[in-house]
């Protein structure tokens, strides 16, 4: 009896969450990445995602990259 208890209870616990988890209207892998790299998050230096002004400005500074002229010497960083 005390088991059927205990599973019902942890199904219900289980269920409540991922009602929540859905009520928030983001998926799983934008939770993670939200989260502080110490966590399992994104680390500090990923690119931005996809849609954002960041990412906007991100690719434009690649591209500018891409067309700078390959010829000249590279200096060491």
């Amino acid at each position: 009896m005390r088991t059927r208890v205990k599973i019902k209870t942890a199904l219900l616990g289980l269920t409540a969450l991922s009602l929540l988890s859905c009520a928030a209207g983001r998926t799983p892998g934008e939770h993670i990445a939200d989260m502080p790299h110490w966590m399992g998050g994104l680390p500090a230096d990923a690119p931005p995602r996809r849609g954002t002004p960041e990412y906007d400005e991100f690719m434009a500074k690649r591209a500018q990259e891409a067309a700078r002229p390959k010829t000249e010497q590279q200096q060491p960083k």
